[in-house]
């Protein structure tokens, strides 16, 4: 398995082209590990929006 380590020496922001550029060496195994990650962010950030409550109540 390959392991992508990225520093970035500090609080500073990783470019997002770097980010993007490494996506297609990943296997799908990692690859599968990161899109969870990301979707569990956000739905930190703004709640799941695959949850949706049933407001057609009668």
């Amino acid at each position: 398995m390959s392991t992508l380590f990225i520093s970035t020496g500090g609080a500073r922001a990783l470019p997002v082209d770097l980010l993007l550029s490494a996506l297609p060496s990943l296997p799908r195994p990692a690859l599968a590990r990161l899109v969870d990650r990301a979707i569990e962010h956000l739905d930190d950030d703004d709640g799941d929006s695959d949850y949706e409550e049933d407001h057609d109540h009668a």
